[in-house]
């Protein structure tokens, strides 16, 4: 019997609560974040002015996913603490990993209800402005790493309407 059987062995006499400590013991906790596009109904998105980030520095709604929390949960209420904005349609565009201990969600989606009732409550605390914003009137000091999520979802855009005008001309 080899040394890893062994362990193999023991492995499987834990129940599977403690099998479970064990690993989160001995592996990394990754911290997850969520963030993303909210759009309005005239296609612009939502980006906040934060008072944490760098100063005067815009970027995308979001933050850090809660214990029992789905990543969709996350980021709708994310954007309800920050701004008092609903959302619905909530889409995933992208995972992103490799940073230390931690990985980004990135989603988009579409404001919820009736636009006479989209009506901004900032949560002061961490918010200093949000405004909704097209891809031709992005402000100077965006985050660079939301700034490139906003040219890919702007190139996305762009084929996605691409393609839906060819297929019309088709039929």
């Amino acid at each position: 019997m080899s040394f890893l059987d062994l362990i193999f062995q023991i492995w499987r006499r834990f129940s599977p609560s403690i099998q479970w400590r064990l690993l989160w013991l001995f592996n990394p906790t990754f911290m997850v974040s969520v963030s993303g596009f909210v759009y309005d109904e005239n296609g612009r998105f939502l980006l906040l002015r934060h008072r944490h980030w760098v100063p005067d520095g815009w970027g995308l709604p979001g933050g850090i996913v809660e214990k029992a929390e789905t990543l969709e949960q996350a980021f709708s209420r994310e954007v309800f603490e920050e701004t008092g904005l609903e959302i619905s349609h909530i889409e995933l565009i992208e995972i992103v990993s490799g940073f230390h201990m931690r990985m980004e969600v990135y989603f988009r989606s579409k404001l919820k209800g009736e636009k006479s009732k989209h009506s901004f409550k900032l949560q002061d605390q961490e918010i200093l402005e949000a405004r909704f914003f097209d891809f031709q009137t992005l402000p100077q000091n965006l985050l660079s790493m939301h700034r490139d999520l906003i040219e890919k979802e702007q190139n996305a855009r762009s084929c996605s309407t691409l393609s839906r005008g060819l297929s019309k001309k088709g039929t």
